[in-house]
């Protein structure tokens, strides 16, 4: 694998027109909760949840949790938005955690790394040139009001894409296409993709990439309509 299919340029951090269209959103919510604040937290929540306290969040409700088998603390439907950004992608059991949000919120953002992103090689900072970062467990995208998961297998590294070089120049474009973005009011729709039910494991190789390829071209589409309402 050659530098030239690997992004020159890195957009690592939070693209601000996005999380300004974030804040609008949240905007005049009572109870506002982030999951994983992270150094950057959601200047409108009110309080958090993760894994271990924070200094940026310290002396502010903080839950401390494993959202991989742990509920929430909070009772169905009290969240009037909740904000979560690259966060799902890190956990082993994000299907847990999607029906806990599902369960507790009203409407929010999520926001993880795109599948462009994690199909790409050369994007994790001083890693080998293993595709996307490589301590994610699942690649996550929208299509049609619905977040879409798909565990990131071992049998990623070995899929050939002929589109590579096009891959790497949208990344390297703008930060745009670098994530998902879904915002939702309602009930959370999501759903996992799993073998033997959505690809075949007797054909995985093409069942699996066909999927990673779905993902990549909703991800282009979802980023050019985000692209037009940010312009």
């Amino acid at each position: 694998m050659t530098d030239s299919v690997k992004p020159r340029v890195h957009y690592w951090h939070p693209h601000e027109p996005v999380r300004a269209l974030a804040l609008e959103a949240a905007r005049g919510a009572a109870r506002v909760l982030e999951i994983g604040p992270g150094d950057l937290p959601f200047p409108l929540a009110t309080e958090f949840v993760d894994w271990l306290p924070r200094p940026a969040v310290e002396g502010r409700p903080v839950h401390v949790l494993d959202l991989n088998v742990d509920r929430l603390p909070f009772p169905d439907q009290s969240i009037d938005f909740l904000y979560t950004r690259h966060t799902l992608e890190d956990l082993y059991n994000p299907l847990h955690a999607c029906r806990e949000i599902a369960r507790v919120a009203r409407a929010g953002y999520i926001e993880t790394p795109s599948p462009l992103a994690e199909s790409c090689r050369g994007v994790d900072a001083s890693s080998p040139p293993w595709r996307g970062y490589v301590h994610h467990h699942s690649l996550l995208w929208a299509e049609a009001g619905r977040l879409i998961l798909l565990l990131k297998i071992p049998l990623i590294e070995h899929l050939i894409f002929g589109n590579e070089h096009q891959i790497a120049g949208l990344l390297e474009s703008s930060p745009i296409y670098w994530n998902t973005c879904f915002f939702w009011t309602g009930p959370l729709q999501f759903q996992l993709l799993q073998h033997d039910r959505d690809f075949s494991l007797a054909d995985l190789q093409h069942g699996y990439g066909s999927l990673v390829l779905r993902g990549m071209y909703h991800a282009v589409e979802d980023s050019r309509r985000l692209a037009a309402r940010l312009a």
